[in-house]
C-alpha cells in the first residue's frame, strides 16, 4: 500500500449566516493511478471573532461529481434540543475508523451535551458526521449514510472541493487548513515506481510506502 498526504492553507472567512458558504477547491494529480482504499481528512477551523459557535458549522466533502461525505452538519443537535454545541473552533481529523461521532462530541469529551469543553478548539479523530440532512433540522437520531467511505475505490486524482458554511448569527469563522490523507494501492497494470515524483505545486506533499 501507498500512502499520500496534501495540505492546504486557504485561511479563509466563512461567511456569517449565509448558506452560500465558500467553497474551496483543489486539484490532485498524482504520476501513477492508485484506487482510494481509505481517506481520513484533516480540518481547522478556528474563531475569526468572539461568539462562533461550532453548532452552526456545516462541512462537507466532494471530489467532482462521482463522491461526497457530510463531515459536519451543526454539531449538538439533537431531539431535544434544536441549538448546536457553543464551543469555538475545530482542529481534528475526520476518518471513518475513529471511535466516536463528531456530531456528539462534547458527551463523549465532558459527559453532557450541555457541559462546554474545557479548552478550545476541539482536537483528535472523530467519525464523520455523515447525516445527510438538511441542517436546519438535522438531530443525532438521523440516519449516517455519507461516510468517506464513499471515496472508497476512487483514484484520488482530480478535483477535490471542501465547502464550509456558518448558518446561523454571531461571530465569523474562519477555514485555516485542510489535508487529504490518502490509503491507496495501485490500478491493476500499473506500479508505484514514480511516486516519488508527484503533486507539482502543492504545499505539502508526503508519499511512503507503509510497511
Amino acid at each position: 500500500m501507498v500512502e499520500a498526504s496534501t495540505s492546504f492553507a486557504p485561511n479563509r472567512n466563512i461567511t456569517d449566516n449565509s448558506a452560500a458558504g465558500i467553497s474551496d477547491t483543489r486539484t490532485v494529480s498524482l504520476a501513477d493511478n492508485y484506487a482510494i482504499t481509505s481517506l481520513s481528512v484533516s480540518v481547522n477551523i478556528d474563531p475569526r471573532s468572539s461568539g462562533m459557535f461550532n453548532g452552526d458549522i456545516y462541512l462537507t466533502l466532494a471530489k467532482g461529481e462521482e463522491a461526497f461525505s457530510v463531515l459536519l452538519n451543526r454539531t449538538g443537535t439533537r431531539d431535544d434540543s434544536s441549538f448546536g454545541y457553543g464551543d469555538n473552533g475545530f482542529h481534528i481529523t475526520f476518518s471513518d475508523s475513529a471511535a466516536n461521532d463528531i456530531h456528539m462530541y462534547r458527551l463523549t469529551a465532558t459527559g453532557s451535551n450541555t457541559t462546554p469543553l474545557a479548552s478550545n478548539p476541539l482536537t483528535g479523530t472523530w467519525q464523520p458526521d455523515a447525516r445527510n440532512i438538511d441542517p436546519d433540522s438535522v438531530v443525532n437520531t438521523d440516519p449516517r449514510t455519507a461516510f468517506l467511505s464513499a471515496f472508497k475505490g476512487l483514484t484520488p486524482n482530480g478535483q477535490w472541493t471542501l465547502f464550509a458554511a456558518d448558518l446561523s448569527s454571531g461571530g465569523t469563522a474562519k477555514l485555516s487548513s485542510w489535508s487529504l490523507n490518502f490509503v491507496m494501492v495501485p490500478e491493476p497494470g500499473e506500479t508505484a515506481s514514480a511516486v516519488a515524483a508527484v503533486l507539482s505545486g502543492f504545499a505539502c506533499l508526503r508519499l511512503r510506502r507503509r510497511k
